[in-house]
């Protein structure tokens, strides 16, 4: 019971470390697979860094033409970076809708999951067709049915009430931790034309960009860096080219830092877990003192009653970190089963917590040991 309590320090930071260091590496996986869901050739153009904004700095949809034809197969999808809002309403049910303002080919970039009809094609964009693509739920909440192909719904675009054709309904799959993360979302989605939303006057302040797969994304963004600033008569620096990449770069990092700081705090516990050995193998060497005169008397040489008790320190720190190991993997197990995201448990992780702790047990009993070691064999057989 003595042993069991002083590996009970040991076993909660082994655990604790374990636990957290593998929170920090689910994490990061979830947002890897969020990243690789966007895609990592993603990018966004924006205006940055211009102390008098002019009517020409923003963006136009001839804009786009013009990089399109300009960069060709190297730019594999560019479109507004817009959405546009409304309620919409059927048979007394209302829904509230993101209509995001896409180009033709987005289908190609990002993966959607067509149930029904159709994407937006080109020539939807050249005629500014009043169309629509929803989300199955959005379907279901205003029709009853996830089938809503050919149905009309009205909206709310730019102060007009318009009526949209639903040409095709989609399903987005998404966890249950990130659906967590995202909270509740009263927004139902929906894909438009951006023609159909917005004028060739409009501005537009950001565009979203997939660079080919064939080509480097920063290579092209200082291509086209370049090319706007000659077009609208600015330096390179006054836009900005940020990619999705950087982005989970920058994430990451916060996680990376993040783990570490607290597990550095979560280890502070194996330190009074050491203590905690310490403590007891000084009061083993007490109690054993009469059996340490013995065997020095019979023949034992001081190495050896230091590599014992060094032995025995080491031992329950061991145990301790195994145990801990193993309480630490199963919490991650149950956790990362309960908010359904799959679990990352380190084995480098793992056997540098094992081995520390092994190390603390070698450490803080080496002053017990070293002093049943020095112990006079005399002495011991008088103590009583």
């Amino acid at each position: 019971m003595r042993s069991l309590l002083t590996m009970l320090g040991i076993i909660i930071g082994i655990s604790s470390v374990i636990a957290i260091v593998s929170i920090g590496d689910s994490m990061k996986g979830v947002f890897d697979d969020l990243y690789k869901d966007i895609g990592k050739n993603c990018a966004f153009i924006y205006l940055y860094d211009i102390d008098e904004v002019r009517s020409t700095d923003y963006f136009y949809i001839d804009d786009i033409k013009l990089l399109k034809e300009r960069f060709g197969d190297k730019i594999e999808y560019i479109a507004p970076s817009e959405s546009v809002r409304s309620d919409v309403t059927v048979n007394r049910k209302t829904v509230k809708l993101n209509m995001m303002c896409i180009d033709y080919g987005f289908e190609k970039v990002q993966e959607v999951k067509m149930l029904y009809g159709r994407m937006i094609r080109k020539d939807d964009l050249e005629r500014k067709s009043k169309v629509i693509v929803i989300q199955d739920t959005a379907a279901l909440k205003l029709f009853g049915t996830e089938n809503a192909v050919g149905k009309t719904i009205r909206v709310k675009i730019n102060d007009n009430l318009e009526d949209l054709l639903i040409i095709g309904v989609y399903k987005v799959e998404v966890s249950p931790f990130v659906s967590l993360m995202q909270g509740q979302n009263e927004y139902e989605e929906g894909y438009v034309p951006y023609t159909t939303v917005f004028s060739k006057e409009y501005p537009f302040y950001e565009l979203e960009v997939f660079v080919g797969q064939d080509y480097s994304v920063s290579s092209v963004g200082e291509e086209v860096l370049s090319y706007i600033a000659k077009l609208k008569s600015r330096n390179p620096e006054n836009y900005q080219f940020y990619t999705a990449e950087e982005d989970q770069a920058s994430i990451n990092s916060m996680l990376g830092g993040l783990t570490a700081a607290v597990a550095v705090i979560a280890a502070i516990s194996l330190l009074v877990g050491g203590i905690g050995i310490m403590n007891i193998m000084l009061v083993s060497v007490t109690e054993r003192t009469r059996e340490i005169g013995i065997k020095k008397a019979l023949g034992a040489r001081t190495k050896d009653v230091l590599f014992q008790f060094l032995i025995e320190s080491a031992t329950l720190s061991a145990i301790g970190g195994i145990a801990g190991t193993a309480l630490g993997i199963g919490l991650v197990m149950i956790g990362g089963s309960i908010i359904s995201i799959p679990v990352v448990v380190n084995p480098v992780s793992v056997a540098t917590a094992v081995g520390f702790s092994m190390i603390i047990g070698v450490f803080f009993g080496y002053y017990p040991a070293k002093k049943a070691a020095k112990s006079d064999p005399i002495e011991c057989l008088r103590y009583e």
